[in-house]
């Protein structure tokens, strides 16, 4: 997730594929944010994105049908789920009185992320994953993305599939591009070539290929931190 977001579909060491992506991504919230606050840099409008409170700006469940009606009950859906992102400001005379820059700072990272994940959980039911890692500079000092990230992933698969984010999840994109320019083979590659050479004299190979990986970023049933690498991967509890 950077300026824009990349799917990629992970099979195995060098075996990926970029499935899909979209141009609402870090690039849009800070341009966004640029226009609606005063805020310099990336890392300033994340701090005050955390200050502020989406529910002035963002229409609510609870809006439409009451914070106590017996229709959420009979939706399945909590009163302080976003039904329309800005949609407060529609009714509104005057669509700026009492919001402060941290407020709309906050529901545009919300509705951004939102997208961000349900682009890639739609993704993971379309490839038959249950695992999605989340990377790019967009994550990085962005603690609200991946909580929503991580609530968002679990509330639409019902519990059966995981948001997952790594370590130095800035630096991916980077660290592939030189890999690959070096012509640096992988370790696993190297073993499966010995493994070839030493068994050809067998009719027929065995190949273990892992199941898929959707990875959501810029350009194993141990889900809680299994190792990519040298980079481990995080959870958020639910």
């Amino acid at each position: 997730i950077g300026t824009g977001v990349s799917i990629l579909r992970v099979d195995g060491p060098r075996q990926h594929e970029r499935i899909s992506g979209s141009t609402i991504g870090g690039g849009t919230y800070w341009g966004l944010c640029r226009l609606l606050t005063n805020s310099e840099s990336f890392e300033d409008v994340i701090d005050l994105a955390e200050k502020g409170d989406p529910s002035k700006v963002d229409m609510m469940v609870g809006d439409i049908y009451g914070k106590g009606s017996d229709a959420l009950e009979k939706l399945g859906l909590s009163a302080n789920l976003v039904a329309s992102s800005f949609g407060k400001l529609v009714a509104k005379q005057n669509p700026a009185e009492g919001l402060e820059q941290e407020d709309l700072a906050r529901a545009l990272l919300l509705m951004i992320t939102n997208n961000i994940g349900q682009v890639a959980y739609l993704n993971a039911q379309l490839h038959k994953t249950k695992r999605i890692y989340f990377v790019g500079n967009f994550l990085r000092h962005n603690v609200i993305s991946q909580q929503r990230l991580a609530f968002a992933i679990d509330f639409w698969s019902g519990g059966k599939n995981e948001a997952l984010f790594l370590e130095h999840e800035g630096y991916f994109g980077a660290l592939g591009a030189f890999l690959l320019s070096q012509g640096i083979p992988h370790p696993t590659a190297r073993k499966d070539r010995t493994r070839r050479s030493v068994h050809s004299h067998h009719s027929r190979s065995k190949t273990q290929i892992g199941s898929s990986n959707i990875f959501a970023g810029a350009d194993n049933n141990d889900a809680d931190s299994p190792p990519i690498g040298k980079m481990r991967a995080r959870s958020y509890s639910r």
